[in-house]
């Protein structure tokens, strides 16, 4: 049986096979899935814009945006596969979940090639490959279709190395070719001639893989040439965030590189969100990950480590660097995403080891390699439901991290959203709890507080949240729509008010204070506080239908005509404009009969 096994993993067809099924079987939950956290503004907010195939050429001048914010990153590669989905399938998220599955599929299948050829061992490679497949923490990278620029990344670096594993000039210049795909997906990929540069250095039998000076020359051009775009696009070199080397900053490196050694250690206490209170410094903590760093910097270059273990460390090491935070990561310290590249270096150890094990003890190995199958199949089938949308990974936050008040925020905005108020209220609570200054969940169960009527205790907690940050704009417009649902007008106006002198180009506070004038009977105020509203947003038609009510009381019926006529032209089927009209006489005319 064990030789029947062995001779069948050493076909790389039906080895390939095999890990494409493993691929299939534990990631065919995920095409039940929806758009969850960043993708709506990655993917669904951003479709006007990949309608037009013109918008092509765009994707290379343009900087990645998350709540319509500029980052620091330069992706244009993962753009051009969203605008490619919207144009075959539309905003249905199964295509996109399948899409990132066969993606993740291509991956394995180019490591273990990868892995075969260089190391010339096809049991090793398949071992290997067949872990990567089924382990947790790539589940993040596959399921979150925001994340496929990881995917991409790692697809191009390994055909880039797997280009580079063959002889001969045009596989030269498609390994470059490659490579500079793997930077336009993402950034980490810079770390692949730094690596080819250790592997090479310390290499000791692997023939296919010596890299020449010309080689890493051409490298090392695209990398310069990828950053001169970087500068000409984002107007930074490498990052607008700054390298330190405080004792802080060493410090918080050490307990990042602590959670990334937990995670590929240990893939099952996994979290979607790792905020700064999750990252924390210790000693113990700091031990172990420098004993961990020094354990894989003697792995990558001592004199009597095998090859596939020293190329395994180098690859953890160049990897780790840029999830190091020695340069801080805007988006999150710490993610399972970060790790999905990394990984490649982890599983070659470790299929290595139960190579090893196998040619002592085949059966024991075999054993062995089938229970970590399982165990880690079977996590990464689970920890696919997490990702079924909104509501379940905030869930899945709050059960990895309970005392994060971050998770419990963003689990009970999903609730909110869902409609879902009194337990969105207990969540927004439970985050106070534990943050007591925490203005957006001040303003959160604020908010709760007025859907379930409870407008008394929406103002308590608006009042927390200005409180908490007085430049808090929203916050105040809430404590002001609240204070007016009570009559408390002048409060109201107080407050749109100073919401106004927060802000003054936002037109909501102006047509929140204008309502709330013309309820008090102000009609010049709030006619001015209109044509404001109407400066900075032609087409409210709040603002001209008002507008046209409180022109109409003044007895200037064309103005007044003006504006109802306006509020047809924006909204046909406005049924309080097309109330209002016929009320107007033409211009210089006076009200017909009825009229208010």
């Amino acid at each position: 049986m064990i030789d029947w096994i062995k001779s069948a993993i050493l076909n790389k067809k039906i080895a390939i096979a095999a890990l494409l099924i493993a691929v299939g079987i534990v990631y065919s939950n995920s095409l039940i899935s929806g758009f969850v956290l960043d993708d709506r503004d990655t993917v669904i907010n951003k479709s006007a814009f990949f309608s037009h195939p013109e918008n092509t050429f765009s994707a290379f001048a343009q900087r990645d945006t998350t709540n319509n914010e500029a980052t620091p990153y330069y992706r244009p590669l993962n753009t051009l596969t969203y605008m490619l989905d919207h144009y075959l399938w539309g905003l249905n998220p199964l295509w996109y979940h399948l899409e990132d599955v066969l993606l993740h599929a291509l991956v394995v299948v180019f490591f273990y090639l990868l892995v075969a050829r260089v190391f010339e061992d096809e049991l090793m490679a398949f071992f290997s490959a067949l872990l990567f497949a089924v382990y947790p923490v790539c589940a993040e990278a596959v399921n979150f279709i925001s994340a496929r620029n990881t995917l991409l990344c790692a697809l191009f670096l390994m055909a880039s190395l797997l280009a580079l594993s063959r002889k001969g000039a045009k596989w030269t210049a498609l390994s470059f070719a490659a490579y500079f795909l793997a930077l336009l997906s993402k950034e980490p990929a810079v770390v692949e001639p730094f690596f080819l540069l250790t592997f090479t250095l310390f290499a000791r039998d692997e023939k296919r893989f010596r890299v020449g000076w010309k080689t890493f020359a051409g490298f090392f051009v695209i990398t310069a040439v990828y950053f001169l775009i970087r500068q000409a696009v984002l107007g930074v070199f490498a990052s607008n965030q700054s390298l330190e080397f405080s004792v802080e900053r060493l410090k918080f490196m050490s307990a990042v590189l602590f959670e990334n050694f937990h995670m590929m250690l240990w893939p099952f206490s996994l979290n979607a969100y790792y905020s700064m209170l999750d990252v924390f410094f210790t000693p113990l903590r700091a031990v172990i990950a420098v004993s961990g760093l020094a354990a894989l910097l003697y792995l990558s270059i001592g004199r009597g480590t095998s090859g596939p273990v020293r190329a395994g460390a180098q690859w953890i090491v160049w990897g780790l660097l840029p999830v190091s935070n020695i340069v801080m990561i805007p988006s999150a310290p710490v993610a399972e995403r970060y790790q999905y590249t990394i990984l490649f270096g982890f599983v070659l150890i470790l299929g290595y080891a139960i190579a090893a094990l196998y040619r002592r003890r085949a059966l024991p190995a075999m054993l062995l390699l089938a229970l970590l199958v399982i165990i880690l199949g079977a996590r990464t089938f689970q920890r696919n439901f997490d990702w079924r949308g909104n509501l379940s990974i905030y869930r899945s936050m709050v059960r990895s991290d309970p005392g994060n008040p971050t998770a419990h925020y963003y689990l009970a905005r999903s609730l909110y959203d869902a409609g879902r108020f009194d337990e969105s209220a207990g969540q927004f609570q439970a985050a106070l709890a534990r943050q007591p200054d925490y203005p957006e969940a001040s303003d959160g169960l604020g908010l709760a507080y007025m859907k379930t009527g409870d407008l008394e205790g929406a103002v308590r907690e608006f009042r927390a949240a200005v409180s908490f940050d007085s430049d808090f704009y929203t916050a105040r417009i809430h404590l002001g729509v609240a204070l007016a649902g009570l009559d408390r007008l002048e409060d109201a106006a107080r407050e749109f008010r100073g919401a106004v002198e927060l802000n003054p180009q936002r037109s909501d506070a102006h047509l929140n204070l204008a309502i709330t004038r013309l309820r008090q009977g102000l009609t010049e105020e709030a006619s001015r506080e209109f044509v404001k509203v109407l400066a900075l947003d032609p087409g409210n038609v709040t603002a001209h239908n008002d507008l046209g009510v409180i022109y109409f009381r003044q007895g200037r019926y064309a103005d007044a005509r003006r504006e109802f006529e306006t509020v047809l032209s924006i909204d046909p089927g406005n049924a309080i404009a097309a109330r209002d009209l016929p009320l107007v006489k033409p211009a210089g005319g006076s009200p017909t009969p009825g009229g208010n």
